[in-house]
């Protein structure tokens, strides 16, 4: 029985494919529905010479902003009936997600792939590869439909 599910967002149009399937399997299974944002530290941008007192005011701006967009994705998208508890986390976002899931014992993680391969799979990262390989549970990868294979 499924009685818990993640669904991590980047707010991409793949991203909100998969929480479209979260919410379909949710109809079934009245699970506790999660949508959880990572925001990763700015700290790795420190070579660009950011004023140290910018950092913080724009990462309060990124903050405020995806707390906005959870919440519009929630109110557009989960129906009436239907309770879904929204985070943010900090970090890198496969391993909050990680251990967001391990936490919370999640059943099910629904997450939504890029489809990149080749040299933009190497440079835009791979997390939900790294969600696939590394969860404590079950995941369920979703490609959104408009998304081309490409021989790497």
């Amino acid at each position: 029985m499924i009685g818990k599910i993640l669904v991590p967002t980047d707010f991409s149009l793949p991203a909100r494919h998969a929480f479209t399937y979260a919410i379909a399997l949710n109809g079934f299974f009245r699970a506790r529905l999660y949508l959880v944002h990572v925001m990763q530290d700015f700290s790795e941008f420190s070579e660009y010479n950011l004023s140290p007192t910018i950092l913080p005011q724009l990462y309060l701006d990124f903050e405020q902003n995806a707390s906005i967009k959870l919440e519009e994705m929630v109110n557009l998208m989960v129906p009436g009936t239907m309770h879904c508890d929204t985070y943010i986390l900090h970090g890198i976002p496969f391993y909050e997600v990680i251990q967001f899931s391990r936490s919370e014992q999640v059943d099910l993680i629904v997450v939504g792939s890029h489809g990149r391969t080749g040299l933009k799979h190497v440079l835009f990262g791979h997390t939900a590869e790294k969600i696939v390989k590394k969860a404590p549970c079950p995941v369920l990868s979703v490609r959104h439909p408009e998304a081309q294979f490409a021989m790497p």
